[in-house]
């Protein structure tokens, strides 16, 4: 009954969205000399304009995919994600790589003409948003990466919150989507 339920809500287990991310990160050809994802460099791989837009404080950021478009916004493309300009930069970051997760895992070129979603920043989010949580964790810090740093960290002795202070400043990334990537790690 569970399996059906989850059949029909669509939910996606959290091992299909890391491997989505870890696709997203081999197709775009992430460089692994750099500690911090290039999140902005992947999102104009997969052909998308990034930038700064005037939201509402409860809005984060948006994407707009209307394929076949010339323009979107005044930008010549069909692919845009925007991003709330009042946020601090590795929220941004988390923001972009939340978008990019509503397309690899919700948009599906063969199916939709379109897609538009935007994040607000609220608890109680539903599934899809949850799941581009997961994912924008996921591409921001591959498990593999985070894994061993971490374990780096843990041999010098540092606490859990030390740990995940450095981490965060290393990655880019917020604290609590670092603790986030630390819980789902194990």
């Amino acid at each position: 009954m569970i399996r059906e339920l989850l059949r029909k809500e669509k939910i996606m287990d959290k091992a299909i969205i890391e491997q989505k991310a870890n696709e997203t990160l081999q197709l775009t050809q992430l460089n692994e000399d750099v500690e911090s994802v290039d999140i902005i460099d992947i999102a104009k791989k997969l052909g998308f304009v990034v930038g700064n837009a005037g939201l509402e404080d409860d809005v984060d950021g948006f994407i707009i995919v209307e394929k076949g478009k010339d323009e979107l916004l005044g930008q010549n493309t069909d692919r845009i994600i925007g991003v709330n300009a009042t946020k601090e930069l590795n929220w941004k970051r988390f923001i972009i790589a939340h978008e990019i997760g509503h397309f690899r895992l919700h948009y599906n070129e063969n199916e939709n003409s379109g897609i538009y979603a935007h994040r607000e920043h609220k608890k109680g989010k539903n599934e899809q948003e949850n799941e581009a949580d997961f994912f924008a964790a996921c591409i921001l810090m591959p498990r593999e990466r985070f894994v061993r740093k971490a374990k780096e960290l843990m041999e010098k002795g540092l606490t859990k919150d030390e740990m995940i202070i450095l981490l965060a400043d290393i990655q880019k990334a917020k604290q609590e989507k670092n603790s986030f990537r630390e819980l789902a790690d194990g």
